[in-house]
């Protein structure tokens, strides 16, 4: 027997088995499980009464909230799929997506309700609005939308082809446009089973939506958390105190974080008052931690720390750092580095790392290649871009672009994206590396290497830096304290010292926009 793997499926069951638990915690709202899954059907009835049908794009542009985890299963249970927008580009930027995407509804939040004008001027879509400050005239609400329908089931879930298109989201787009990452049912399914498998999430799990939905598929936790019948904690906007306060309030066991975010909550004053024991682990992506961080985080938040790796092109976890039971008997440094790194692969995922030659390389700890994946929640491929997919997916395996090592315990540490490797007199540099060994310094609260150009070298390690309130370094102290345990061709050549380092929407910083500011000359 084949069953399609529908994602609403994992809502049907927690609907049948929690209905009456609290699914979903958002400001003063508190929907039960079967409030959540009423509240999807009438999305779903809403959707196809305006004239959605199955494979048409529903656009959706606004914050952590309620109704943007509905349309996770009311949208793409019945055909259609869902395009969550970065609420941080440009009114521009946005629009190159919808112009590859094609929209038939675009779904905002009411604080985006000018964006939102602007881009209906541009190409014709409907509009629903979802109130926050008040509501705009002209725009069908969101709470309206879903009252004109009915609340009975209306799932395709045994009958849609796992294997068609439930969510597009647009990655950052470093060189080019943006690409459209095209995730099926299949791939969501696959990956939520994944990740269920190999880490340590049960129905007691309480999640802290920080990181936000429309960055690479949430972190899958849309669909795993669902699935357990486990409950989801809104953040609309990531305020660190707010995060202590929510934590507080709802007993929160988990958070997704990155490590920008992490570093923000260390240094939260009087973060002591805040009752934090029942936060049992945070889950850290986005870079590679050192483990002097990881010792002070799991300090300071008195919780478990696990690094994370993937990507919106494998739907997007690949592997994450939980301790095996045979190595947890070691030194507590080597623990802690390893708790820093991407961690070993989820259950169902192989890796590789290859040379340019696509040569197998070995699992030693030190040589570096680019990682490939081979799993069943790698896209089906670019939105409507087939030699871009072809690049990438090759060989039946997914380059990912990244520069890997693997030791022998099957610990993966990325050690630099293939485009961010620095070549210094012809010696390959991880700027990775050398943000570790800033991190490592007291005073520097965020930290960024790039390659700048150089007449005689190519290009030289440079830091930009942000120091920790109160510090009172020179720059020039600072890099030599920090050089002084660096080989001499990776010593760093120059420091600047800025307030804040440019920010994607979900915290990471800007390596290419940091270029732009400080790598005169340099081209992708």
């Amino acid at each position: 027997m084949n069953v399609p793997m529908n994602v609403s499926r994992f809502l049907r069951r927690s609907a049948l088995l929690y209905g009456t638990k609290p699914a979903v915690l958002d400001e003063d709202m508190t929907l039960t499980y079967r409030q959540f899954w009423d509240r999807v059907q009438r999305l779903s009835h809403a959707l196809r009464a305006s004239g959605i049908q199955p494979g048409d794009r529903v656009a959706w542009l606004g914050y952590n909230n309620h109704p943007l985890l509905e349309a996770y299963f009311g949208v793409v249970q019945f055909g259609a799929i869902l395009v969550p927008l970065n609420i941080r580009l440009s009114p521009h930027d946005l629009a190159l997506i919808l112009d590859d995407a094609q929209p038939r509804l675009l779904v905002f939040d009411s604080d985006f309700e000018a964006v939102a004008k602007e881009l209906r001027e541009r190409r014709p879509m409907e509009l629903i609005e979802i109130q926050i400050g008040g509501r705009h005239e002209g725009y069908l609400s969101y709470e309206e939308f879903l009252a004109s329908a009915p609340d009975e089931a209306d799932a395709a879930d045994y009958t849609l082809d796992e294997n068609t298109v439930a969510e597009i989201f647009y990655t950052s787009g470093t060189t080019g446009l943006p690409k459209g990452v095209a995730l099926t049912h299949r791939n969501l399914y696959m990956n939520a089973l994944q990740v269920l498998a190999t880490l340590d999430f049960s129905d007691k799990t309480v999640m802290l939506h920080t990181i936000p939905l429309f960055h690479v598929n949430g972190w899958g936790a849309p669909h795993y958390i669902t699935a357990l019948g486990a409950t989801h904690v809104m953040l609309r906007k990531f305020v660190p105190t707010r995060v202590l306060e929510l934590i507080q309030a709802h007993r929160v066991t988990d958070a997704l974080l990155v490590p920008t975010m992490v570093q923000a909550l260390n240094l939260v004053p009087n973060r002591e008052q805040y009752d934090l024991s029942s936060l049992k682990q945070v889950t850290v992506g986005g870079a590679p931690s050192p483990s002097s961080f990881v010792a002070e985080t799991s300090a300071k938040l008195g919780t478990d720390y696990h690094g994370g790796y993937g990507l919106s092109e494998t739907s997007p976890v690949v592997s994450a750092a939980v301790i095996k039971d045979v190595v947890s008997n070691r030194p507590l440094d080597d623990l802690y580095r390893w708790r820093g790194t991407a961690g070993i692969p989820l259950i169902g995922i192989d890796v590789s790392i290859v040379d340019d030659s696509d040569r197998e390389l070995p699992w030693d700890g030190q040589t570096a290649g680019e990682l490939r994946v081979r799993a069943d929640s790698v896209m089906q491929g670019y939105w409507h871009k087939p030699e871009e997919t072809r690049r990438v997916i090759r060989n039946g395996w997914f380059y990912t672009g990244d520069i890997a090592v693997i030791d022998s315990e099957g610990y993966i540490k990325i050690v630099d994206r293939k485009k961010d490797i620095i070549i210094s007199g012809g010696e390959n540099i991880s700027s990775v590396e050398l943000e570790d060994a800033l991190y490592a310094h007291p005073a520097i609260r965020e930290a960024c290497v790039i390659g700048k150009p150089d007449p005689v070298w190519g290009e030289v390690p440079w830091a930009v830096v942000s120091l920790k309130d109160g510090a009172s370094n020179h720059p020039d102290s600072i890099l030599d304290e920090v050089n002084r345990g660096l080989a001499g061709f990776k010593r760093l050549k120059g420091i600047e010292v800025i307030a804040d380092l440019p920010k994607t929407g979900t915290g990471k910083i800007q390596k290419t926009v940091v270029r732009q500011m400080f790598g005169a000359g340099w081209q992708q």
